[in-house]
């Protein structure tokens, strides 16, 4: 293995992203939120990915795991390590996974390593640790990616430990400003997250160059990440303000990151629209009523029912249009069964074959596993990947 990926807290639906782009055959669990890969970490384009949130090359694999000696190895090897001496001051912040300590015995690890480095005369400053792990923002905000910065992370496997570093953390504020400081948004439509509107767009993975469709595109997040993802956007929707608030998101995109690849934006209703030409779609569709309270389950059966006869009058109109050898995503309403601790899904489901459509299977995890869904929330989000049968 060649470099690491620590999975965000989606993490089935994180690896179906990386399966889609690189294969399966690249990649191997290290633990339950780390996986390791054989490509390089130069081979992996990170700032495309929603479910990944640090990339990490590999520097060494020990052959043990206890504590004790590895703390040893790293005293005694982390000039190496670090590749010290280096100009100026090297920030310098240790993270561990998988290891029973406490956050005292990582402290003790940075400040003898602090001793060592200062031995040799290299300028150091360590960032403090409150957990056994730094967070995004203390990565981020002392530059560790950066040439003069390094986190080392330290991962326990069954094997022994891991030593890795960090290149690649993923950057939180740049998904704060998508989301939250574009100047058109509308809470009442649904909110979708632009980390995972990357992955819908990863899981399709398109050619270069090519067109996505969003058939539900309300606010423009999921056109807002194509186009940042170098593809065209196309967008339709069946408000006309939800279109307006399209090309105004869009337009302060492209003024921001100077971005040139085309975007339509049109009104039309999904369950009757013909579209131009398109290469792939990845949307989030229909998703029926909003709660802040569970629903009766009279008013649950009713809303299920609409939401299904809704999305199947859309896939039955868009199976046509859609290119042979294309693929949609979808991202479908899904409700929490508290009783049962699982989720209740669209009947439609069981008809996908009726419909016209294949659902593509990922060998990495179970299909049945794809649901994006927050901790307090009633409604989630099912992921399915269809092409024409």
């Amino acid at each position: 293995m060649k470099s690491l990926l620590l999975l965000g807290r989606q993490k089935d639906i994180a690896l179906a992203e990386l399966e889609s782009l690189y294969g399966n055959e690249n990649f191997d669990m290290i633990s339950e939120d780390i996986v390791g890969s054989i490509l390089d970490d130069k081979d992996i384009d990170f700032n495309r990915l929603g479910g990944s949130i640090k990339l990490a090359k590999i520097l060494s694999t020990l052959p043990f795991s206890d504590w004790v000696q590895v703390e040893r190895y790293m005293e005694e090897n982390i000039i190496s390590i670090t590749g010290s001496p280096h100009e100026g001051k090297l920030q310098l912040g240790f993270s561990t996974f998988g290891f029973n300590i406490r956050t005292d015995q990582l402290k003790k690890l940075s400040l003898n390593a602090k001793r060592k480095l200062r031995n040799i005369e290299q300028s150091v400053r360590m960032i403090p640790n409150q957990s056994l792990q730094l967070n995004s923002a203390q990565i981020l905000h002392n530059k560790l990616t950066g040439p003069r910065g390094m986190e080392i992370i330290l991962i326990r496997t069954r094997e022994g430990c891991i030593i890795g570093q960090t290149v690649q953390e993923q950057n939180i504020d740049a998904y704060s400003q998508r989301d939250y400081n574009r100047p058109f948004r509308d809470a009442r439509v649904g909110m979708l997250p632009p980390k995972l509107a990357q992955i819908l767009i990863n899981l399709a993975n398109p050619k270069e160059n090519s067109t996505i469709l969003d058939p539900f595109c309300g606010t423009g997040v999921l056109l807002q990440e194509a186009l940042l993802d170098g593809f065209k956007a196309y967008g339709t929707d069946i408000e006309p303000r939800m279109i307006e608030y399209s090309k105004g998101n869009l337009d302060w995109l492209k003024g921001i990151y100077q971005i040139k690849s085309d975007s339509v934006v049109d009104i039309g209703d999904a369950l009757d629209y013909e579209w131009d030409n398109f290469d792939a779609v990845a949307c989030e569709t229909y998703l029926g009523q909003a709660y802040s309270t569970y629903p009766d389950s009279q008013r649950l059966k009713t809303n299920i029912q609409n939401c299904d006869t809704i999305i199947k009058k859309f896939l039955r109109n868009i199976h046509d249009q859609l290119p042979m050898h294309g693929k949609m995503v979808l991202a479908l309403p899904a409700w929490e069964d508290r009783i049962n601790r699982n989720f209740i899904t669209l009947p439609l489901l069981d008809q996908l074959y009726d419909l016209g459509y294949n659902q593509l299977s990922f060998s990495i995890i179970n299909n049945n596993n794809l649901f994006y869904h927050r901790q307090g929330q009633i409604v989630a989000r099912q992921i399915i990947v269809l092409t024409r049968n």
